[in-house]
């Protein structure tokens, strides 16, 4: 991959991240009058346009163009911010969730198909983990720095927490432009005839990807296993009160967080190298050492052992980036980002499935058992992940 390429790929990473709303809108939000009951209808329409148009939309980076799916995409997430700041009702609100859905349901998949096709054309795919994990560091420096700036800002001007952040994604539109795109059929006009060869490649693809032993379960699993992380962030600053961290220094927990997941997608490349962890069952072992971590740090109560608590954020975020390499090395280039779709659809219905979960396990345990209770599920799903890959080789 070309210097410049690189550059360009690591700045629409942190683009896309850099949004001063991240750290606001629920207060936005709750200020404007909106119950909890319509912030959670809310955050559910965000998760239903995800999962509508995940496989879709990578169908429709193979047939049309990856690179000019990732700008229509983040021009989407900004007229959402936009649609937020010029209609801020709950109707307002909502149809800015489905354009950020949407959006998510666009870059997630495609991003590595064209990362991967990208690496591929010049010999370097074996890079993949490294440059993937490099791109996720600087898209969570992009977050770090809008949890820290973000309440500042809204505190002074609330419009223009919202105009930041979508001229901030006019941006990582135009870096998603300048990207190489080496696929043919990158612009191309979609004649019919042609049009019936693509799909027939696509579907090939597909029917390939599901032909490799053990990578149906190995999917579930994993995808299951990774999800776990994702969705205890959104209740860490809870996390940290628990602790006793004073709301002033809440941000500066979270940032921290931040800092160590996007240092373990870094050094994704290096574990792997160094600890084997391209090969499933050791990436299997890492993630089920990852959930015990959690586990011991949590029940313990002690402030200490707070270390594991972190660690495990820095290995899974490691172990992602890896699962996402495992799974690019293992389809072809024609339905990549179609099957890269399917992957994250996976990922994201067992999200919205342990969200749901997680509100009933925080009311009867409280936070210390809803994060056991995540320790658990990334142990288990780890567990069996190993076993589906040794009952595939049999």
């Amino acid at each position: 991959m070309h210097r410049r390429t690189l550059v360009t790929y690591l700045l629409f990473h942190f683009f896309q991240d850099f949004a001063l709303v991240y750290p606001v809108y629920l207060i936005y939000f709750q200020q404007v009058g909106l119950s909890y009951l319509q912030l959670s209808w809310l955050l559910a329409i965000w998760g239903v346009a995800v999962l509508f148009m995940e496989v879709p939309s990578g169908i429709i980076a193979d047939l049309w163009s990856r690179k000019w799916s990732l700008v229509m995409g983040m021009l989407l997430k900004g007229a959402g911010f936009l649609m937020w700041l010029v209609r801020p009702d709950f109707t307002g609100f909502a149809l800015g969730f489905i354009l950020w859905g949407l959006q998510e349901a666009i870059c997630t998949g495609t991003t590595e198909a064209l990362l991967f096709d990208t690496l591929k054309d010049s010999g370097d795919e074996s890079r993949f983990v490294e440059i993937s994990g490099k791109g996720v560091f600087f898209g969570r420096l992009g977050v770090v720095l809008s949890v820290l700036l973000g309440g500042w800002v809204f505190s002074r001007n609330p419009a223009a927490v919202m105009a930041v952040s979508a001229i901030s994604m006019v941006v990582a539109a135009a870096c998603a432009a300048l990207l190489a795109e080496p696929l043919p059929a990158s612009g191309a006009v979609l004649h019919k005839p042609r049009l019936q060869v693509q799909l027939h490649a696509i579907l090939e693809s597909v029917r390939a990807a599901g032909a490799v032993k053990g990578m149906l379960p190995l999917v579930l699993f994993g995808s299951l296993s990774i999800v776990v992380y994702g969705v205890l962030d959104e209740y860490d600053f809870l996390f940290a009160r628990h602790y006793g961290v004073p709301v002033a220094l809440v941000g500066v927990w979270g940032a921290g967080r931040f800092i160590l997941e996007g240092l373990g997608a870094g050094l994704a490349h290096s574990l792997e190298r160094i600890l084997g962890l391209q090969s499933p069952v050791r990436l299997a072992g890492w993630m089920t050492a990852a959930g015990v971590l959690l586990g011991v740090g949590v029940l313990s109560g002690s402030r200490v052992l707070l270390v594991f608590y972190f660690g495990f954020f820095i290995m899974m975020a490691a172990a992602e980036v890896i699962f996402q390499g495992w799974v690019q090395h293992r389809v072809e280039s024609a339905g990549r980002a179609t099957i890269s779709s399917a992957v994250s659809f996976v990922y994201e219905a067992f999200g919205l499935g342990l969200v749901l979960l997680a509100g009933p396990v925080a009311e009867i345990s409280g936070l210390t058992g809803l994060f056991v209770f995540g320790a658990v599920v990334v142990t288990v799903s780890s567990v069996l992940f190993t076993l589906s890959f040794f009952v595939a080789r049999t």
